[in-house]
């Protein structure tokens, strides 16, 4: 031995078992750092991206702009391209379809966010592009490569070779109308007018400094600005900000957690060899050695837990997503997703590992090299004494007889190691619920949604359907269709009805008036005094409302027991700006299943005429309170929801004036269509090609594709789920691990103090009890004070999210913090069995030896 620093390496090989498990200590938090810091590195890069996909390059855009503007941004040295686009008038095809001809230039093309599906884009005046679904409705239903005749940008009719088609969009086939394509004659641009032009920097020039520049040459001047925060270019860079706050305190809770884990073992390390250290004191070894020892102990650990860790974070997130791309999944929804390795994210991730490990490591090495060696040769200190203290509140453990006595009396008088054991519990509960409570908000900002994400086809009639019952959309088409092999539900659509619901001035969420500033009308009726809020009354068919009651909160939404109690289901919860705030969640009213509600129509539907007295409709009853809409958007802007069943819509049109059905049709329509929705993983095909054949057959009908669109939400929703729970998974063993690890190293110090209780006459039952309930008290207050912590956390992350990505509501997160206790409080009792029963099987004359 060339120095005491080769004891380091001595000690670990003889300590395996616990070497091993601080290595995987290491290794599962490095992981967890890395895999953190390269999945939002790479989330950030695939965001760009799909901003671009979604929104277009440019940077910023000018709207009505003319043909000098536009030679004037070319001969900017500071922007790389200048698109064009030119909107040209729309042209009927037959009395339900549109399509409207624009042009732009080369690099409007690859500007814009235009996606092809199949073909190329055009490269002259007379070649086109339109969206896939429209090539049926194009005179004489030309394909890739053919002819039809349109009106172009410059309001004259000529012919077009279609170059290639675009990937559909929803809004385009619902509305019947859609844009075409057609390239640009740059000669002739520069005399153009009404262009809006769109503009992107050159790389390396400072876009935020640069664009008040801009700005000041053109009135009509807009910037892209998801794309611009994104980049960090935004003069508004909240949602950056609180991105780095966020993701900064999760990785330093991380990092808390891998010093807990590193101190704890170090501590209790240190401890046990409290006598070797001072046998090398005798033997002349200086503080500074001793420390280096236990340095030395602590550079080893990291030399194989961190690299081992970075490789395990980042092959883990390789492994599961490459696994998602060969089974078809597109990665969180974001075409080209990459999974990028990046050296700065992994040497901050090194940095961070070393500099937990060392700061953990030191005050067990300060402590080892403050060692006596008289005292630590005697043995003193081994087993602590009790302070006198003459007034002392009486613990809930003495309770438990001899054992719970013992209990109490040990944690007082080892308070230091009672705060490090709780300390540990403390850490590993309150990591849990702060990474519980962000996944689970970043999971409902990003993924949560309702039923309407199922929905891949939409079937619409564009006629007038007339009174209810009258609809060519018949049950037997809507019966048909759901029988089709992997349809999950066909649901019935109707037209929206606008009502105003009266209702008592106490019902009114207080709250909501005062964050708002929205003050609803005072009406009087049969001589009661109401409040109107404007309502919206939605029209749920049976299979809607099976659906709805997975969002039932109080009440039902079964349609016979609606219908015997003349019952409404209704959502009270909106989403809506505040005072001097973001969007905001909160109920408009307080209604309670039971309650009543007075339909009136809208002032200003119908004649003039009409008083109050002739614009009400109908009382009905709150039969169910949902949490949210189970269809279409989650929340109203602002009013309520009144979803009513097919049997209440018909009485209420059946009472609505006929001056009111002839100013708005809507009232006394029927059902107007079918929305299908397919189970995930379902095969599309089939299903499209009988709707297509299904359409043919009912006048002025047509259906919208969106089963792509469709299938990427799920497949979005599910890798959520997997990464969510994956990380939780693995926060779950760095808690596990911190509280085992302390706990059982805790025990097997005081070997030699329970051999001697043991000597004195204490059963094996008694000592158990002891340690058990030592284990349960530590769990107790390790989780109360977790909790504290966890919960103070989460609501700073709230406010972070609150304010600089989405409006959201604080919710206590029970979930997370119920299963954080349970399973610190499951995991502390059983990390101390281990040890009772390995003490059980020791001799008891071992056990009382000084080096035991």
């Amino acid at each position: 031995m060339k120095s005491y620093a080769a004891l380091a390496g001595r000690y670990l090989r003889e300590q395996r078992k616990r070497s091993a498990l601080t290595i995987f200590g290491i290794v599962l938090s490095v992981a967890l750092i890395g895999a953190l810091g390269t999945m939002g590195q790479s989330i950030w890069s695939s965001m760009v991206k799909q901003t671009i996909r979604e929104y277009g390059s440019y940077h910023f855009s000018y709207g009505e702009a003319d043909g000098g503007l536009l030679e004037e941004m070319k001969n900017n040295a500071l922007l790389d391209r200048v698109g064009a686009l030119r909107y040209g008038p729309e042209t009927s095809l037959g009395e339900v379809y549109r399509i409207q001809v624009n042009e732009m230039n080369e690099d409007g093309f690859a500007l814009a966010p235009l996606h092809l599906q199949e073909g190329e884009m055009p490269r002259t005046t007379g070649e086109i592009v339109v969206e896939q679904w429209l090539l049926q409705h194009l005179p004489g239903s030309p394909g890739i490569g053919g002819e039809v005749e349109l009106t172009g940008p410059d309001g004259e009719d000529r012919r077009y070779r279609i170059t290639g088609t675009l990937v559909n969009s929803r809004a385009g086939q619902s509305g019947g109308a859609s844009f075409a394509y057609t390239r640009m004659d740059d000669k002739k641009a520069a005399e153009q007018s009404g262009l809006l032009l769109m503009m992107a920097f050159k790389p390396g020039v400072d876009i935020s400094g640069s664009l008040p520049e801009f700005q000041a040459k053109w009135e009509n001047f807009n910037t892209n600005g998801r794309l611009l925060t994104y980049l960090g270019e935004s003069p508004d860079n909240s949602t950056n900000q609180s991105m780095l706050i966020i993701f900064g305190t999760l990785i330093g809770l991380v990092v808390v957690s891998t010093g807990a884990v590193i101190y704890n073992a170090f501590h209790i390390s240190v401890l046990e060899r409290i006598r070797q250290f001072g046998l090398l004191r005798t033997l002349g070894a200086t503080p500074r050695q001793i420390r280096h020892i236990v340095l030395r102990e602590a550079t080893t650990l990291a030399a194989i837990g961190i690299p081992v860790g970075l490789l395990c974070g980042w092959g883990a997130l390789w492994l599961v997503i490459s696994i998602m791309v060969s089974n078809g999944y597109q990665i969180l929804a974001i075409e080209g997703f990459e999974l990028a390795w990046d050296n700065r994210i992994m040497g901050l991730s090194v940095v961070v590992g070393l500099i937990a490990v060392y700061v953990a490591a030191w005050l067990p090495a300060r402590k080892a090299s403050r060692v006596s060696p008289v005292e630590a040769v005697k043995g003193a200190g081994s087993i602590a004494q009790e302070s006198v203290r003459r007034a002392r509140l009486p613990s809930p453990l003495n309770g438990f007889g001899v054992g719970g006595k013992m209990a109490a009396k040990n944690i007082r008088r080892n308070r230091t190691k009672f705060r490090i054991t709780t300390f540990s519990v403390v850490v590993s509960v309150t990591l849990f619920i702060v990474f519980h409570y962000f996944a689970q908000e970043s999971f409902n900002m990003t993924v949560a949604s309702n039923e309407e994400d199922r929905i891949a086809f939409s079937v619409y009639e564009y006629g007038d359907s007339g009174k209810p019952g009258t609809s060519p959309i018949t049950d037997e088409m809507l019966e048909n269709t759901a029988a089709l092999p992997g349809v999950r539900g066909v649901y019935g659509t109707y037209p929206s009805l606008a009502f105003q619901s009266w209702l008592p001035s106490g019902r009114i969420n207080p709250e909501y008036s005062e964050l708002t500033g929205i003050k609803y009308e005072p009406v009087s009726y049969n001589g009661e005094s109401y409040l109107s809020a404007p309502s919206l009354l939605r029209v749920y068919d049976e299979s809607r409302m099976k659906e709805a009651g997975r969002y039932l909160v109080s009440g039902t939404t079964d349609p016979q027991r609606l219908a015997a109690d003349n019952a409404v289901v209704l959502v009270q919860t909106v989403q809506t700006p505040v005072r001097d705030g973001p969007v905001s969640v909160l109920d408009a009213a307080r209604l309670w299943v039971g309650d009543k509600l007075t339909l009136a129509i809208p002032a200003g539907y119908g004649e003039e005429g009409l008083n109050r007295q002739e614009r009400v409709v109908a009382e009905v009853t709150v039969g169910g309170i949902l949490s949210e809409n189970p269809f279409g958007s989650r929340y109203n802007n602002s009013g309520l929801s009144v979803l009513a069943t097919e049997e209440m819509h018909e009485k209420l049109s059946a009472l609505v004036p006929a001056d009111i059905i002839a100013f708005d049709s809507a009232y006394g329509s029927g059902r107007t269509g079918f929305d299908v929705a397919l189970e995930d993983g379902a095969d599309a095909e089939p299903i499209r090609l009988y709707l297509e054949s299904l359409v043919r057959s009912i006048p002025n009908a047509s259906y919208v594709d969106v089963a792509a669109t469709q299938k990427a939400n799920r497949q979005f929703t599910v890798q959520m789920n997997v990464f969510v729970y994956g990380f939780l998974a693995v926060i779950g063993l760095i808690g596990s691990l911190n509280i085992i690890n302390t706990v059982q190293t805790n025990l097997l110090l005081r070997r030699r103090e329970f051999g001697l209780l043991q000597a004195v006459g204490m059963t094996g039952g008694q000592l158990r009890r002891m340690a058990s309930l030592e284990g349960v008290w530590i769990g107790l207050l390790g989780g109360f004070w977790g909790l504290l912590l966890g919960t103070a956390l989460s609501y700073f992350l709230y406010v972070q999210l609150d304010g600089g990505i989405q409006g959201i509501t604080f919710q206590f997160p029970w979930a997370g913090a119920a299963v954080a206790c349970v399973f610190a409080f499951g995991v502390g009792l059983f990390a101390v069995q281990g040890p009772l029963r390995r003490m059980a099987k020791a001799n008891l004359v071992d056990e009382l030896r000084e080096e035991a």
